[in-house]
């Protein structure tokens, strides 16, 4: 435990912490199990019908399972029968496809559109222009999301259509800035042409996630051997099981526990009498919504590293994160590090403040996700949490705390006193969350 920056305690007090965490987890299944078939009742229902990223994730799967057959078919054969330099036609041509029979005429325009744009704006490689046209595509989602009426009759593929949009603006940022800097007259080749289309139209990443920086895209030039491939055969395998049995335990999960429902109508989470099972509304809440992530972004990083390339570690469960910062750098370690890499840290090498990079940072993010109230909610609270973090990180590394915590209390009530500090600022993050995965009226219910 020391190599690990912790202290060694008594077996007896870590029986207690883990008894007390397990027997408020068991308690609040129970609480949820007992107003399942009154919830079925009210809401005609048999399963929860309010996790819509999952649903969607679902149907998307339901009707597009082959296309995942042929990306792997195809891709395989590229490993052997493909030049390296032109393997991304090979992912084109699976992508490609699947839009064309997915979206509809205009949808694909539309996309297309953002894809000529910015391989034009790559080719200038000017970074404010690149950021320019990031921030004009933003706004132009946005107010593509708010008239989702005029766009499409079926909300589903506008959904999807709409996903794609988003997570496809930040591959093409990824990749015209990392063109910026090199020799403008390689993005004429085909190969270039051949591998933009297929990073920024990868099909197993393409709705469902998660991002790919084009650093860990570019990998797939490597070399690899026939033991590196019998490797990658066994390692995709026995990632698609996993993510199928968690799959099902998710699926179960929404026919016992309708936490979804109760978030969407708050007036049935008045049913629990119970705080601490209320409580329990906000915990099942954010845990159904980190597996329905796991499953999606699951898939899409066992087909990556299948395909030779390096992605990001799968999202980490909410019950294992201890101080909120790593909320950021681990459930979504994918646009973690396009936050930091694009936007936080050359603010800060361009000699802005750590704060004001914070601030525009996290303006990002409001906008990415969607210019909506529980949106701005979330990440305003998000921003103070983690600035007070860094503030009281910073007083702790201080010569004055040393002196007066650390040498009088020691270092295990040292600990346990961080533990009892950093704790208070995850509860004010967990209601953040719980604006932003159920709705702002079960957020204001849960902290009232």
């Amino acid at each position: 435990m020391p190599k690990l920056q912790g202290y060694h305690f008594y077996k007896r007090e870590l029986c207690l912490y883990f008894g007390v965490y397990f027997a408020y987890l068991i308690y609040g299944l129970w609480i949820l199990f007992d107003l399942r078939k009154v919830l079925q009742q009210r809401s005609g229902f048999t399963r929860d019908p309010f996790n819509y990223e999952l649903d969607i994730f679902n149907n998307y799967v339901r009707s597009n399972w082959h296309w995942y057959i042929v990306h792997a078919i195809i891709a395989t054969g590229s490993k052997f029968f493909f030049n390296r330099d032109n393997i991304g036609l090979a992912f084109a041509c699976v992508s490609i496809p699947s839009l064309l029979s997915t979206l509809q005429f205009r949808m694909n325009i539309f996309l297309g559109t953002m894809l000529l744009i910015f391989y034009l704006v790559s080719y200038i490689g000017n970074r404010k222009l690149i950021w320019f046209a990031t921030a004009l595509w933003v706004a132009v989602l946005n107010i593509l999301a708010l008239n989702i009426g005029n766009f499409s009759d079926e909300q589903d593929i506008f959904y999807t259509f709409s996903v794609i949009l988003f997570w496809t603006l930040l591959r093409c940022c990824s990749f015209a800035h990392f063109w910026a800097d090199i020799k403008k007259v390689d993005l004429l080749k085909l190969s270039t042409v051949t591998h933009y289309l297929g990073y920024t139209l990868y099909f197993p990443t393409l709705v469902n996630g998660p991002f790919l920086d084009y650093k860990r895209y570019i990998v797939i030039l490597k070399k690899k051997d026939a033991y590196t491939f019998f490797n990658e055969v066994k390692y995709f395998a026995y990632e698609i099981v996993r993510i199928f049995c968690w799959w099902l335990v998710l699926e179960l999960g929404m026919r016992y526990l309708f936490v979804h429902y109760m978030a969407v109508e708050t007036d049935k989470a008045k049913l629990v009498r119970s705080p601490f099972g209320r409580h329990a509304i906000g915990y099942f809440l954010g845990l159904s919504f980190f597996m329905t992530y796991f499953v999606k972004y699951g898939l899409g990083i066992a087909s990556s590293r299948y395909d030779g390339m390096h992605p990001p570690s799968k999202p980490q469960c909410i019950g294992h994160v201890h101080y909120y910062s790593n909320m950021w750098k681990h459930f979504d370690q994918g646009l973690y590090e396009f936050l930091f890499d694009y936007i936080y840290q050359p603010l800060v090498n361009a000699n802005y403040s750590k704060f004001v990079s914070t601030v525009l940072t996290f303006a990002f993010v409001f906008m990415w996700h969607g210019c909506q109230t529980e949106i701005l909610i979330w990440t305003v609270m998000n921003f103070w949490c983690l600035i007070f973090e860094k503030l009281l990180k910073h007083a702790m590394r201080s010569t004055f705390y040393k002196s007066c915590i650390e040498q009088n209390l020691g270092k295990q009530l040292s600990q346990r006193f961080h533990a009892i500090i950093f704790s208070q600022l995850f509860i004010v993050a967990a209601f953040a969350n719980v604006f932003f995965i159920g709705s702002p009226e079960m957020g204001v219910f849960l902290i009232l």
